[in-house]
């Protein structure tokens, strides 16, 4: 029990020096602040006898720290012994300020480097992470581990440095007293001893299985609030409120109950601080009466020094008790980031290094076969051959893989078996974002934020004015961008919610056309559109393919009877391939997929 118990505590160390290390020399460099800040914070304690010794003009008994700081302390140029350590003690006292300050400030500034490296890291971790990663987690989980389970990293640094304080304080101060009575100081240890074990099974206890259900709930909450945020529309028309509701009271519930729970047991350190505080009083008053039944007058000053330094160190060490539960506390979370920061199933595709510059022949396939994980195989066998500037479709049912097919091209997943060629390299040899920097995209579920026309079409990249209407015009948004309250700088809302579908798809558009891509991706791009907006698309579509190799998936057959080529899929495999006349008169799948549109 204690062999584990033991190696739970090593855990907890392991996980904060993970995040320590990198700033090793800044965290000894505190260590040391704080002990030298304990040593001279003692020191006032123990001047505390000889000013009431001297106030109370008694002799006093032997003391071995007395001994040691008198030489030091009759340097100073005043006559009145008095007057003479009241001076130093003002000195000591401010030395004490000044030094906590110095503590306080970089301490600060080393939680902040921390906290703002690792949520830095979280966050390179979450744009490197392969697509696969966004389909196996929920959307609230990432948000939470992301953005506020590493303030939980705040929380516990700030307990250690606050604890190194007091620990060097507490030391010192004992320290200090052992040279004057080592029996007392063992009866206050004694009681020292007590509440330590008492709080430690309570942080352990309660505190560390409250914070892991705080953090388990806390992620419940933001996963039901995102993806309520997400369906809105869908969860009003279908009147399911109510299921929504019971979710969230059940997350919040328990959230806060276990923060109930934490938040009294926290109070217990102080109440029970009060009692100790009064009873080591007492006791040290007992005991030296009893210890030394004759002199207990000239004990007088070392009661007023034991006295002094019980009321400084005890709420100290009772500091150190609200600051252990507050840690176990938040170690749930900060157990969280260590995992995700050492979790290495974020990226698993390797980046290859040559550069993508031009399409000069073409995209094929060679027996590609794909399945999603721990999912039946979903492309068998797949050989496909595009030309440079061609304009290929890929059509048929729901599931039969066509934007999976896409999604290799794009790298957003690897192949089971075969290969991905462009330009007859494999695509696992190239740079991928060398290659996606010359490619345009544009699917069904198009993603607007909430920014200006401007910064949607532009996309995070340096455009000029010129270059974003230039797009816009191409891709038949300008003219509805014009209207626009405030045109090009006019702000679309939250997923573009301001703005028509088909103006969505229009911005999208330009965003893909100002990247001058070789290769344009067009996913559904009309599928949810009124007939005069799929015009509009139509027409900006048309015009791109003149320019650009371009893939184009659609269950609309009548949008891509212009394409030079149209592969028509079936249960995961290529069945006919031609131009639409050509398959028209075949009378296969694809003439079976037209005829029912038609009618």
């Amino acid at each position: 029990m204690v062999l584990k118990r033991k190696k739970k505590q090593e855990n907890k160390l392991k996980f904060i020096w993970f995040f320590i290390s990198r700033y090793k020399i800044y965290f000894f460099f505190l260590i040391a602040l704080a002990t030298i800040t304990g040593i001279i914070e003692a020191l006032n304690v123990g001047l505390m006898y000889p000013i009431i010794r001297n106030i109370l003009n008694a002799k006093g008994v032997e003391n071995a720290f007395i001994d040691f700081v008198d030489p030091y302390i009759r340097l100073i140029p005043i006559k009145d012994e008095l007057l003479r350590l009241a001076t130093v003690f003002i000195i000591i006292a401010s030395t004490s300020f000044v030094l906590k300050i110095f503590y306080y400030y970089f301490s600060a500034k080393f939680t902040a480097k921390i906290v703002t490296e690792t949520k830095q890291k979280m966050f390179n971790k979450c744009i490197n992470a392969d697509y696969q990663y966004f389909i196996d987690n929920k959307q609230g989980e990432i948000l939470y581990k992301t953005s506020q389970a590493p303030n939980s990293i705040v929380a516990v640094l700030q307990v250690l440095s606050d604890i190194f304080l007091h620990i060097f304080l507490a030391i010192a101060v004992f320290a200090m007293l052992f040279t004057m009575s080592w029996k007392l100081v063992i009866i206050v240890v004694i009681a020292g001893i007590i509440y330590i074990y008492f709080i430690r099974e309570i942080s352990t206890k309660i505190s560390y299985k409250a914070g892991a259900k705080q953090r388990d709930s806390g992620q419940k909450e933001r996963v039901i609030v995102t993806e309520y945020t997400s369906g809105i529309k869908q969860i009003k028309v279908n009147e399911t409120f109510e299921y929504w509701k019971d979710m969230f009271d059940k997350a919040i519930n328990t959230f806060w109950f276990h923060h109930r729970r934490n938040y009294f047991w926290n109070k217990i350190p102080q109440i029970m601080l009060v009692m100790i505080i009064y009873i080591a009083i007492g006791g040290t008053i007992i005991g030296i009466k009893i210890l030394y039944p004759g002199r207990f007058l000239y004990l007088i000053p070392l009661v007023g020094t034991f006295a002094t330094a019980i009321f400084l160190v005890l709420p100290k060490i009772a500091e150190f008790g609200r600051f252990r539960m507050q840690f176990m506390n938040q170690m749930p979370n900060v157990e969280t980031v260590y995992d995700e920061l050492r979790d290495s199933s974020y990226s698993k595709i390797e980046n290859g290094t040559k550069k993508f510059e031009k399409l000069k022949k073409g995209i094929s396939f060679k027996k590609v076969t794909f399945s999603h994980k721990e999912r039946d195989i979903l492309l068998k066998n797949i050989n496909l051959d595009v030309k440079k500037d061609q304009t290929t479709a890929l059509v048929g049912p729901s599931g039969t893989g066509k934007s999976t097919i896409v999604n290799l091209m794009l790298r957003l997943y690897d192949v089971n078996e075969g290969g991905v060629y462009i330009d007859d390299i494999n695509i696992k040899d190239y740079d991928i974002f060398s290659f996606l920097d010359r490619v345009g995209f544009v699917s069904q579920d198009t993603f607007i934020f909430n920014a200006s026309v401007k910064d949607n079409i532009s996309f995070g990249k340096d455009y000029s004015d010129k270059e974003i209407i230039d797009a816009a015009k191409k891709a038949e948004a300008h003219d509805f961008i014009k209207n626009l309250p405030d045109g090009y700088d006019t702000i679309v809302g939250d997923r573009g919610m301001r703005l028509s579908g088909g103006e969505q798809q229009r911005i999208a558009i330009a965003r893909a056309l100002i990247r001058k891509p070789e290769v344009f991706f067009l996913d559904e791009a009309t599928s949810s559109l009124d007939t005069i907006s799929e015009k509009a698309v139509q027409k900006a579509i048309d015009e791109i393919s003149k320019s650009c190799t371009t893939f184009i998936i659609a269950h609309r057959l009548s949008t891509v009877k212009n394409a030079d080529t149209i592969l028509v899929l079936h249960q995961g495999k290529i069945v006919e391939s031609g131009n639409h006349n050509q398959l028209i008169e075949k009378k296969g799948k694809y003439w079976e997929l037209y005829k029912t549109q038609q009618e």
